[in-house]
């Protein structure tokens, strides 16, 4: 009836399906079908319908629609429709159902069989039904434990409730979910544990969880082909306003966001069974499994956190038009996930909060050149402690603002490149690789700048770690640090202190005269210079430095002599000594300490701390000039005595007491005798001659016998013979220790460098 209300009997709808007519409303008329009607007829037989099933377009369906436990061996469409009470499925066996632009007050279809595709594009659906299924909060749509066979279609489909939209924990799909072209639920998305043979299409979708709680919850699921979550043909981005979970799921093709917001969540407590999820936190995915490629593209805000922890990707690809803004939380997480290839950040990147890497595997490349981070989770913008990275670190021209970047424990399969890169962390870590290994290159160059400390203790770099260039406002600590590859330590700017205690490395590439004087290197090692082999400069380095270690000293000169350079190293080993003796005492400077300290200025002077053993010769010249002078003088000759075998006493001069009566000398020095003297001095060939000269050189140089001093030796009794003794054997002590000296310092010399 034209532009009335027409009420649809029973056997007009078993006309209409018979004959695979659509029942649909003429114009202007309002058409009204009983949902027991449409009860009635799936219950007849399959052969009295037509094989497109039942099909009701722009009528008002009344009543309960209750298919619960039927089996329905035709497709059942409703298009246009408006339904007054909800539908209710509960565990029937239907061949297709579709709800397309309808309004529907909620579905209850729990255990629902359907053998192709559940239709529900354009349809409104609200309600906040409640089951056995779930104690704890309803739903508008109910799928648990469902089957899907084909496709569940939710094309430009708006699902409205207060907590959840769809509840469909335990689903199985055959085909894919497609959530697009304008799809909006307001309420969770929950399909726990569920099984997709194909992909998960969110195109355009906007999910909105009106406590900020979970949006989607896909934990446990399993994905048998990729998850879209992109914009769509017109550019409509997709919206997550909530939190996605994707706990412990496996999605066997590759993840793909493209142009998505996310709005940060509130701190998620867990409804039920669920667990309580952490604040601010866009998507809760430990354990994800991903086969293939996970990608952010497009100017994606992710204004929450992204928890991969113990996930396995192949790789993880962030756009340059990318942002990240968790302001003090985890932007990134992938703390012990496993990369089977790159982890992949472009140029310009923006994130606000910290990357944990803490524990991950990355079997490519970890890039970073050219990403912006500030605002860290405690004090870390990258926190990669333990971090394996078989193939490169490429930090190139990154920035850092607020916070360190730490790679405590890393390993570095190649080279590790922060040139250019620009570190901002006063008063704290700038970059801490402490324990960490690099089989590659350190390279801290070309414009590398770290205000706050560079931490390098017990990093071990098997190829070179090159600084040239770089600016370290707060110093450098490598203590223990081995770099295999030589040290290239010319930076920009001297820094204020540097730390290489116990360090190693092959090859010192620096500027001598450009260190701090708060410099400590005691127990660093290295083989050789690269290009500087000036003694003064390195003596003046040396020297610089406060306090004073003669470690440094003794590796200095062990590396000149080594390569060839025997007198640059006395060189440096004498300033050793010099540089101990003028080191201010613990204890301040006692008597003991200053006496000390003259006898090794005594000894520097002399010999050079033995180092110098030619002064020696002039020493010991000096003291034969001095000894042949006093024997040439007549008072010091007086005093010497010569006796035969016979016992004849002999002066130079002649004999004094024979075995003969002679006369007696005035002097009373010898008594008389039964005979004439003998002229001369020699006693006629019986004593050694007296010669002044060699007198002297047997005195100085006892390590030579000629017969002078055992021959003639001075007459204490006579006037000046003690003194005369005294000072022989003065000289002849001295002489001993001056020629000593001589021999054992030729012995040196003779000995191969």
């Amino acid at each position: 009836m034209s532009g009335g209300v027409r009420t649809l009997d029973a056997e007009a709808l078993a006309q209409a399906c018979a004959g695979g007519r659509a029942v649909r409303a003429q114009d202007g008329e309002e058409l009204v079908v009983g949902a027991h009607l449409v009860r009635e007829l799936c219950r007849r037989d399959r052969d009295e319908i037509d094989p497109r099933g039942l099909a009701i377009e722009g009528a008002q369906i009344k009543g309960d629609l209750d298919l619960s436990g039927m089996e329905v061996p035709f497709p059942l469409r409703f298009t246009d429709c408006v339904f007054d009470r909800p539908v209710d499925a509960d565990g029937a066996d239907l061949y297709l159902l579709a709800f397309d632009g309808c309004t529907v007050p909620g579905i209850l279809a729990n255990g629902l069989r359907v053998r192709r595709d559940l239709d529900l594009s354009r349809s409104r659906i609200t309600g906040d039904l409640r089951t056995s299924a779930s104690t704890s909060c309803g739903a508008a749509v109910w799928l648990c434990e469902s089957e899907i066979g084909g496709r569940l279609l939710c094309q430009g489909t708006v699902i409205s409730s207060t907590r959840r939209a769809i509840q469909a924990d335990r689903m199985r799909v055959g085909g894919t979910i497609r959530l697009l072209d304008g799809f909006e639920a307001s309420g969770g998305l929950r399909l726990i544990g569920a099984r997709l043979e194909g992909s998960l299409d969110l195109t355009g979708a906007r999910l909105t969880r009106p406590d900020r709680g979970l949006a989607l919850d896909l934990s446990d699921a399993q994905i048998g082909g990729s998850l879209f979550l992109i914009d769509d043909q017109r550019g409509r981005p997709p919206l997550v306003r909530g939190c996605i979970d994707l706990s412990n799921a496996r999605i066997s093709g590759q993840f793909l966001i493209r142009a998505a917001v996310f709005e940060p969540a509130e701190t998620v407590r867990g409804t039920g069974y669920s667990s309580r999820r952490s604040s601010g936190t866009a998507i809760s995915a430990p354990g994800l499994f991903v086969g293939g490629d996970l990608s952010v593209e497009g100017e994606c805000r992710i204004g929450g956190g992204a928890d991969f922890a113990m996930g396995s990707f192949s790789t993880i690809r962030i756009h340059r038009e990318c942002a990240f803004t968790v302001g003090g939380g985890r932007a990134l997480d992938l703390t012990n996930a496993e990369l089977r290839s790159s982890l992949l950040i472009e140029e310009g990147v923006a994130v606000e909060g910290t990357l944990r890497l803490a524990g991950a595997h990355i079997r490519g490349d970890l890039r970073l050149s050219g990403t912006r981070w500030s605002r860290p989770e405690k004090e870390s913008l990258i926190a990669a402690q333990g971090v394996v990275v078989d193939s490169v670190v490429n930090l190139r021209g990154l920035e850092a603002t607020g916070g360190r970047l730490r790679f405590r424990s890393a390993s570095v399969g190649g080279v590790l490149d922060a040139r250019g890169a620009r570190l901002c962390n006063p008063g704290g870590d700038a970059l801490s690789l402490q324990q960490a290994l690099v089989r590659g290159p350190l390279l801290l160059t070309e414009g590398f700048t770290a205000q706050g400390r560079v931490l390098l203790n017990r990093c071990g770099v098997e190829g070179r770690l090159d600084m040239e260039g770089g600016t370290f406002s707060e110093g450098i600590e490598a203590v223990s640090a081995t770099a295999s590859g030589g040290m290239g330590l010319r930076w920009a700017e001297v820094p204020p202190r540097v730390d290489l205690t116990g360090a190693s490395t092959t090859v010192l590439a620096d500027d001598a005269a450009r260190w701090p004087q708060d410099t400590a290197i005691s127990g660093f090692v290295y083989d050789r210079f690269d290009d500087a082999w000036d003694w003064r400069a390195r003596r003046d380095w040396l020297r610089a430095m406060t306090p004073f270690d003669a470690g440094p000293y003794e590796q200095a000169a062990r590396v000149f002599r080594q390569h060839g350079h025997p007198a640059e190293a006395e060189h440096l080993l004498i300033e050793q000594r010099r540089q101990a003796r003028r080191a201010p005492a613990p204890g301040g400077r006692s008597p003991r300490r200053r006496i000390r300290d003259a006898r090794d200025l005594l000894y520097g002077l002399t010999v050079g701390y033995g180092y110098r053993p030619g002064r020696v010769l002039w020493l010991l010249g000096a003291l034969l000039v001095l000894v042949g002078a006093m024997m040439l003088t007549p008072w010091a000759q007086e005093t010497l005595r010569a006796t035969d075998p016979r016992g004849n006493v002999y002066a130079v001069d002649g004999r004094l007491v024979t075995v003969d009566d002679v006369a007696a000398p005035k002097d009373g020095t010898a008594t008389g005798a039964r005979r004439g003297t003998r002229p001369g001095p020699c006693g006629d060939g019986q004593v050694r001659c007296f010669d002044p000269l060699f007198y002297t050189v047997d005195t100085v140089v006892p390590l030579l016998s000629l017969g002078q001093r055992a021959t003639w030796y001075p007459e204490t009794r006579s006037p000046h013979g003690s003194l005369v003794s005294t000072l022989l054997n003065t000289a002849g002590l001295l002489g001993w220790l001056l020629s000593t000296v001589v021999v054992l310092s030729f012995a040196r010399l003779a000995r191969p460098v």
